[in-house]
């Protein structure tokens, strides 16, 4: 597969990729193109579809993996594709994991250092709200360890949630070594709850 961190202007390329977005727009002159977004794990880049009534341009929609051909160039200093023929790609020519980036660490071994800081929490009630979302609500569980802390400010990727979250939690943990007069169980807890809207936006 072509990554699009691997493309150079000036290259042909055909392969599948994400179409995050597909927006219908108007040149200075008033001919409709579709400008996409299309992604992989390593990126996204801007697509372009110049000539709608081309035969070589089947249906899609957003959100479809696309079959494309067109060739690299660049715009305001970023690569653009300019995409010549399109086709929906069926299941079995691709692999999901190659279009949705994931964090560089251990998931499983990021919520383990969740559910440790739940065992070191003394506040009987503190660690009993933890514990009714982190340890006993297993769909809750499962969304939060795959879910992103936003889609591209931070830590937008798969396991991203998670990973921002132990981090704040963890700098929380630590202040409040150093500070005594802070409520360590309170701070925690407040740490990982404070992105959990995220999993419904």
């Amino acid at each position: 597969m072509r990554y699009i961190n691997e493309l150079r202007e000036g290259e042909m390329v055909s392969e599948i990729y994400l179409c995050k977005t597909k927006q219908t727009a108007k040149t200075k002159a008033g001919k409709s193109y579709y400008s996409l977004i299309l992604q992989d794990k390593t990126g996204v880049l801007d697509g372009k579809v110049w000539d709608l009534n081309s035969r070589g341009i089947e249906n899609f929609e957003s959100m479809d993996y696309i079959f494309v051909t067109g060739r690299v160039t660049s715009f305001q200093g970023s690569n653009q594709l300019n995409i010549e023929r399109i086709r929906k790609a069926q299941e079995g020519e691709y692999f999901p994991s190659d279009y949705v980036k994931t964090s560089s660490k251990d998931i499983d071994k990021m919520y383990d250092d969740v559910l440790e800081m739940i065992k070191r929490t003394k506040d009987i009630y503190l660690k009993a709200l933890l514990e009714s979302f982190f340890v006993k609500d297993v769909e809750f569980k499962n969304a939060f360890k795959k879910h992103s802390a936003a889609k591209t400010v931070h830590h937008g990727y798969v396991g991203g949630l998670l990973e921002h979250t132990r981090g704040v939690a963890n700098l929380c943990e630590f202040y409040a070594t150093q500070y005594p007069i802070l409520n360590r169980d309170l701070l925690v807890t407040a740490a990982l709850f404070h992105d959990i809207g995220k999993l419904v936006e």
